[in-house]
């Protein structure tokens, strides 16, 4: 590992027109990795682009520079290399990337389980919080001034990833590194603005999360959805939605936990399970991915079509169980 920490410290150092890009539908930790690499690694005198389709949700407002994250369509450079952050395939991207890619070195850095990377430098560690860890990591030990808002960016970005350093996935590195970014930052912001902060909209979902919940499998499976119905009265979209699958964890007694988003065209699916279960086969079974613990995919169609094939693979968690 300390190799490819080497060589993509290199990589950082020397890249010029280098295009970062995580995932869609980005989280904190995406957009927080992505800052905190660009800003850390003096990006802009590099010319390093961050590409971004999809929206910020409200609550991440905060983060300095978004402004700097540019539409794919806007790009204004050929650009030399990509790099992958936060997540592992171009596909997980959203499909404008593939048009990118020929002729550039592709590089990763990644901490799901699940990473499928295939190209010239992936530094994947399935046992760091968040990806902003591997990125505040890359930076300390590059001897680099991690500024208050890098610092900002990617305190931020382990903070939700671990739920506030709650969750099972907290190490000692990531408390430690997190320790050194603290006196940086103004923790009451990234406290409200991540755990606190919610939109209207966003509280009308929750409630309907708890109208529509369903219990499975002797209480260990529960399940709720939100269909274009439900969302359309408050005009809720993907970031009103985000983490209330956490909800379906807090019955007594449950193991696994769903979400089904009805959109347009595609249903949005989100995974959470507790430990002793793998969430994250179950998405990659419908070409999504994730951590052990929280996963997710997209399905094209609604959600009749969509939610009795992922619950009947879902229930398969429970009867491999009940047959060790």
């Amino acid at each position: 590992m300390e190799k490819i920490y080497q060589e993509m410290r290199s990589m950082l150092n020397e890249q010029r027109e280098l295009l970062i890009v995580g995932h869609e539908d980005p989280d904190c930790d995406c957009l927080g990795s992505m800052l905190g690499l660009y800003l850390a690694f003096n990006g802009e005198e590099k010319n390093w682009r961050m590409l971004r389709r999809d929206p910020v949700p409200s609550n991440l407002a905060y983060l300095p520079h978004l402004d700097k994250m540019i539409d794919p369509a806007e790009l204004d450079i050929p650009g030399q290399a990509v790099l992958l952050l936060d997540c592992g395939e171009a596909r997980r991207t959203g499909s404008w990337l593939a048009d990118m890619l020929p002729g550039k070195k592709l590089y990763c850095i990644d901490h799901h389980i699940s990473n499928a990377f295939q190209g010239d430098l992936a530094l994947v560690e399935p046992e760091a919080a968040a990806a902003s860890e591997i990125v505040a990591a890359l930076a300390l030990a590059d001897g680099r001034k991690i500024s208050d808002e890098a610092a900002l960016c990617l305190y931020s970005g382990m903070a939700a990833d671990t739920g506030c350093f709650r969750y099972n996935n907290t190490s000692p590195r990531s408390l430690a590194l997190a320790a050194q970014l603290l006196p940086q930052i103004n923790l009451e912001t990234v406290r409200i603005q991540l755990f606190e902060d919610r939109s209207y909209a966003n509280a009308k979902m929750i409630g309907v999360c708890f109208d529509h919940i369903q219990l499975e499998c002797d209480g260990k499976l529960c399940y709720s959805y939100f269909s274009r119905a439900d969302r359309e009265p408050y005009q809720a979209g993907p970031g009103d939605c985000h983490n209330i699958v956490n909800y379906t964890l807090s019955l007594h007694g449950v193991k696994v936990g769903l979400i089904f988003e009805e959109y347009d065209d595609y249903v949005k699916m989100s995974f959470r399970c507790r430990s002793g279960y793998r969430v994250d086969r179950l998405a990659q079974h419908f070409q999504g991915g994730g951590h052990e613990l929280a996963s997710g995919c997209k399905l094209s169609g609604d959600l009749q079509a969509v939610m009795p094939m992922v619950l009947v693979e879902t229930r398969k968690l429970f009867n491999e169980e009940a047959s060790d």
